[in-house]
C-alpha cells in the first residue's frame, strides 16, 4: 500500500487546527476519514506512445489522469511491469520522458514536466499536493478529475478556496444527451436552479439561478474568457456551446478572489472548458433521434499535423421540442487546434459559429394550460397573435480567440485575445400567449403621429433585432516570489453593441409608424469598455497553509447613443456613465491532510448597471450593486468518498431588481434599487463509490434570500435545492445513470406597483415545489466492428416519470393582465449513436 506524505510539521499545528475548529463548528463536525492511496493491481503496459500508455494506465489502475498540451506529442513511454503498486508503475512508464506526476487526490494525478527515475518510488518520494502550481492557478479554469473511481455528476476538489463543484467530461459524454447545452451540463449542481420548457438542449433557456442570483448576477467565462449580453448580461445557452465541444465545467459558488474576473462574480463563475484534440486520431459521426421529432447529427475529427493537434466538431439539429409550434433548429461549427511551439511554449486557437432558427412562445396561462395541455406553445391559426408564423427568431454568435501559454524571464504567460458575436433578430406578435381574435388589431400612423389607417383583423406585432461585438484581451501572469507565488494580469474589452425595434403589421408585413411620430419604437447604438487589472498573492504560510490576499480594481463605462431611446415616448438620449471599485479578497486554505482540506474567504463583489437600466432609467438615477461575501467551506476526497461542505453570508447593498410600470404602450419593464438583500445558506454534496462500478451522489443546499429588514424573499430563489443519484460506469464498457433534482417552492414575483405608481415589495405568484427524474444507459467499446475504431449507443430518458409542473414566472399577458407561466418539459426519450473511424 503507497502511503502518502505526513502532516506537516507541528509548527504549523495551532493556526492549522484553529482554522479546522472554525470551520468543524459552522459545518457541525464534518467527520474525518483517514486515507492512503489504494495499491492498485495492474496489467503489464508494453512500451508506446506516452499519451496511449496513460490512457492504458489509468484504464487498468482505475486512477484519474490528467494531462494537456504539455505532453508533447511523440513521446513514448517505458514498458512497466503489471502486479505492482500503481504509483510504482506510472513512475516505470514515465522514466525517461522528461514528465513526472503529482497528486491532486489519493488516486488522481497531474502529468507535468519533470523527471522521475524508473523503479520503485518510496513513499516519502511521491509528490504532495501542491497548492503553489502556478501551472494550474493561472488556468483560467483547473482541470480537476473527480477522485472517486466512478462516473458523478460533480465534486468538490481539495484545492478549492471557495465552494466549488467541477463536472467532469466523462458525466458530460455520459450522463447527458449528445446535444445538451451547458446549462443542462450544470443542473445537478447544489444551489442551480435551471428552467428550459422546450426540452433537454432545445430551445433556449428561460432562467438559471444559482443561490437565487439569476443569469446575468453572476459570470460565465469560456476558457476564461467572461462573456454575456452587452445589453442585460444574460446568456442564451442554446447559442454558444453543446456538450460535444465541452470538456468541463467547474461551478464556483463565490467571489473568487483577486484573479477572479468577470462582470458579476460576488454571485460565482460558471467556468466551461472546451474540449482538447485527443491523442487517437479518428473521424467520428453521431446521430440523435429522439420525442418531439428530434434530429440531430454531426461528425467530429480529431488529428495531428506536426506540432499541432486538431479538434473539430460540425453538428445540425432540427426538433419540434416539447412546446408545440416552437420548431427548433440549430447549427454548430467548432474548431480546436493546440500547437506545441516549444518545451514551454504553446499556441492555442479556437473559433466557433453558431446559428438558430425557433419559434418563440412568452409563456402560458393557466387557463391555458388547462384547456390545451402542457405543451401549449404556438398554434397553426394565422388569424390570431399565437400563430407560430407570427414569432419568429434567429441567433447567431460566434466566438474565437488566440491563446499563447509560455515562460518569460521566470514568469508564467498566459495570454489570450479574442472576438464574440451575438445577433438577435426576432419577429413577435403584440402577445404570443394571446389565442383569442378578438384582440387583435392594427392602427396606422404618419410621420406626426396621426392616424391614418385601422384593421381590426390584422395581427400587431413588432420587429427587433439586437448584436454586439465585443473583442479584448485576457492576460495572466504569475510566478514564485518569497514563500508564494505572486499572480497578476488584466482584462480589457470593448463591446459595441447596435438594436432598433418597430411595431409592424404581421398580416402584411407592413410598418405601421407610432403614435408619437417616430417608425421606431426604438433606436440606438451604445458601447462598454471594460477594465479590470488584478493582484494576488499566494502565501505559503506553511506547508499545509496558503493565505491568499488580493484586488481586483474594476471600471465599467458605459455610453449611449440613441436617436428615439427605449422609453415612452421615444426620445434621444446622449449618456455616459463610468462605475469603478476596488475589490479586496482574502482567502485561507488549509491542507490538513492528502485527503482533507478547509478554506475561509472573505471578498467583495461588484455590478456597474447594464446598459438597458441607462437606456430606461439614464445614465444618474442607480448606483452600481456592491456585496461582501463571506464563506467557510471543506472538501474531502478518497478513492471511496468525495465531500464538500459550506456555509454563506452575502450582505448585498444597492440591489437592483426589475418591475413592471403601468404606461400608454401597456405594461413597460423598468429598474429600481431594491435597497439591500441579505443572501444565506449552507450546501454540500457527496459521492460514495459503492464498488469500483456503481457510485451514489447526493447534494443539499439551503438558500434564503430576502430584501433588508423584510421577510420578503428575492424572486427566484428556492429555500431548498437537492440532488440523489446513482451512477454506474464499468470498465466492460456499460455506463448509467439516475437522477433527481429538487426544487422548493419560489415566488416568480417580490414587489409590485399599486395604483398610484408606489413600488411595494411583496412575495407573489408563488411556485410550488417539484421533483423531475432523468435516466441514462448505455455502451461504449474502443474495438467497434469492421476495424472501425469504436462505437457508443446510449439512451437518455429527461424526466422519467413524465411529471408536469410550473417551474418559472413568465411575466403577464399584454391583454388580460393575467399572469403567464413555463412549465417542465414531459418525457423525454433519445437515442444517441457514435462511430469511431
Amino acid at each position: 500500500m503507497t502511503v502518502l506524505c505526513d502532516l506537516p510539521s507541528k509548527v504549523s499545528d495551532t493556526m492549522r487546527n484553529s482554522l479546522a475548529l472554525c470551520i468543524a463548528l459552522a459545518l457541525a463536525g464534518t467527520t474525518v476519514v483517514p486515507t492512503v492511496a489504494l495499491a492498485a493491481t495492474t496489467q503489464p503496459i508494453e512500451a508506446m506512445p506516452l499519451a496511449q500508455a496513460l490512457d492504458r494506465f489509468a484504464h487498468e489502475a482505475g486512477w484519474q489522469v490528467v494531462y494537456g498540451a504539455e505532453v508533447p506529442d511523440g513521446l513514448r513511454s517505458h514498458a512497466a511491469p503489471g502486479h505492482v503498486p500503481a504509483a510504482e508503475q506510472l513512475s516505470a512508464l514515465l522514466a525517461g520522458t522528461g514528465m513526472t506526476y503529482r497528486l491532486v487526490t489519493p488516486t488522481t494525478v497531474t502529468i507535468v514536466p519533470g523527471n522521475v527515475g524508473a523503479g520503485p518510488a518510496p513513499a516519502a518520494a511521491i509528490p504532495a499536493i501542491d497548492t503553489r502550481d502556478e501551472a494550474q492557478k493561472l488556468a483560467p479554469i483547473s482541470v480537476h478529475a473527480n477522485a472517486v473511481d466512478t462516473l458523478a455528476p460533480s465534486a468538490a476538489p481539495l484545492d478549492a478556496t471557495q465552494p466549488t463543484s467541477v463536472i467532469d467530461e466523462r458525466f458530460i459524454r455520459d450522463g447527458l444527451r449528445f446535444n445538451a447545452n451547458f446549462d443542462d451540463i450544470i443542473k445537478y449542481a447544489p444551489s442551480v436552479t435551471v428552467t428550459s420548457p422546450e426540452g433537454p438542449g432545445l430551445g433556449k433557456n428561460e432562467g438559471i439561478s444559482i443561490r437565487g442570483f439569476q443569469d446575468g448576477q453572476f459570470n460565465i467565462t469560456f476558457d476564461g474568457i467572461p462573456f454575456g449580453d452587452a445589453s442585460d448580461l444574460h446568456h442564451t445557452t442554446s447559442a454558444y456551446f453543446n456538450n460535444h465541444v465541452l470538456g468541463q465545467a467547474e461551478i464556483d459558488r463565490g467571489p473568487g478572489g483577486g484573479s477572479t474576473l468577470g462582470n458579476a462574480t460576488f454571485g460565482g463563475t460558471v467556468a466551461l472548458r472546451s474540449r482538447d484534440p485527443s491523442d487517437e486520431p479518428g473521424i467520428t459521426p453521431y446521430l440523435t433521434l429522439g420525442s418531439w421529432n428530434t434530429r440531430a447529427g454531426g461528425v467530429t475529427a480529431d488529428e495531428t499535423v506536426g506540432n499541432t493537434r486538431v479538434f473539430a466538431d460540425v453538428s445540425k439539429e432540427s426538433s419540434d421540442t416539447f412546446l408545440k409550434g416552437t420548431d427548433d433548429k440549430r447549427d454548430h461549427i467548432f474548431i480546436k487546434t493546440i500547437s506545441q511551439l516549444g518545451d514551454v511554449t504553446s499556441l492555442t486557437f479556437v473559433t466557433s459559429y453558431n446559428r438558430e432558427h425557433q419559434n418563440t412562445v412568452q409563456g402560458a396561462t393557466k387557463e391555458e394550460i388547462d384547456q390545451h395541455g402542457w405543451r401549449f406553445g404556438l398554434g397553426d391559426d394565422p388569424t390570431v397573435q399565437n400563430y407560430k408564423g407570427a414569432n419568429n427568431a434567429a441567433y447567431y454568435s460566434s466566438f474565437t480567440y488566440v491563446g499563447l501559454t509560455s515562460q518569460v524571464a521566470g514568469w508564467d504567460v498566459d495570454d489570450k485575445v479574442y472576438l464574440n458575436t451575438f445577433d438577435h433578430w426576432a419577429r413577435k406578435a403584440t402577445d404570443a400567449s394571446d389565442i383569442d381574435p378578438a384582440d387583435n388589431g392594427v392602427t396606422f400612423y404618419d410621420a406626426k403621429g396621426k392616424k391614418v389607417a385601422t384593421s381590426k383583423t390584422d395581427l400587431p406585432g413588432k420587429l427587433s433585432d439586437s448584436g454586439f461585438h465585443a473583442f479584448g484581451n485576457v492576460l495572466r501572469l504569475g510566478r514564485d516570489l518569497g514563500d508564494g507565488t505572486l499572480l497578476t494580469g488584466i482584462w480589457l474589452e470593448r463591446s459595441l453593441d447596435a438594436r432598433y425595434q418597430y411595431p409592424v403589421d404581421l398580416t402584411t408585413a407592413a410598418k405601421t409608424g407610432t403614435k408619437y411620430g417616430p417608425v421606431d419604437n426604438y433606436l440606438l447604438d451604445d458601447r462598454t469598455d471594460t477594465v479590470q487589472p488584478y493582484l494576488q498573492y499566494d502565501w505559503k504560510v506553511t506547508d499545509a497553509i496558503t493565505v491568499s490576499p488580493g484586488v481586483r480594481y474594476s471600471e465599467v463605462t458605459r455610453s449611449i447613443d440613441a436617436p428615439l431611446n427605449k422609453v415612452s415616448p421615444p426620445v434621444p438620449l446622449s449618456a455616459e456613465a463610468t462605475y469603478h471599485a476596488a475589490l479586496p479578497s482574502i482567502s485561507v486554505h488549509d491542507r490538513l491532510s492528502d485527503s482533507w482540506s478547509a478554506y475561509a474567504q472573505a471578498a467583495e463583489g461588484f455590478l456597474a448597471p447594464p446598459i438597458d437600466v441607462i437606456q430606461v432609467n439614464g445614465s444618474h438615477s442607480l448606483q452600481p450593486e456592491k456585496t461582501r461575501n463571506y464563506q467557510l467551506g471543506t472538501a474531502y476526497a478518497s478513492s471511496k468518498l468525495t465531500f464538500g461542505a459550506d456555509v454563506y453570508y452575502i450582505n448585498f447593498s444597492n440591489f437592483i431588481t426589475e418591475t413592471e410600470v403601468a404606461t400608454d404602450n401597456g405594461n413597460e419593464d423598468t429598474f429600481i434599487n431594491g435597497g439591500g438583500a441579505i443572501y444565506k445558506g449552507a450546501e454540500m454534496e457527496a459521492t460514495f463509490a459503492l464498488t469500483r462500478a456503481l457510485s451514489l451522489y447526493g447534494n443539499a443546499s439551503y438558500n434564503k434570500a430576502t430584501y433588508k429588514g423584510s421577510s420578503v424573499q428575492v424572486a427566484g430563489t428556492p429555500k431548498i435545492t437537492a440532488a440523489l443519484g446513482l451512477l454506474y460506469s464499468n470498465t466492460n464498457g456499460y455506463f448509467g445513470s439516475l437522477m433527481g433534482k429538487f426544487l422548493g417552492h419560489q415566488y416568480g414575483l417580490d414587489n409590485t406597483t399599486d395604483d398610484a405608481g408606489n413600488i411595494q415589495f411583496a412575495n407573489d405568484q408563488r411556485i410550488a415545489g417539484y421533483l423531475s427524474v432523468d435516466a441514462a444507459a448505455g455502451y461504449r467499446t474502443d474495438k467497434g466492428p469492421a476495424g472501425t475504431k469504436g462505437y457508443s449507443i446510449s439512451v437518455d430518458v429527461n424526466n422519467l416519470f413524465n411529471v408536469h409542473k410550473l417551474t418559472g414566472y413568465a411575466g403577464t399577458q399584454s391583454v388580460s393582465g393575467d399572469p403567464l407561466y413555463f412549465g417542465l418539459p414531459g418525457r423525454g426519450i433519445f437515442l444517441d449513436l457514435s462511430v469511431k473511424l
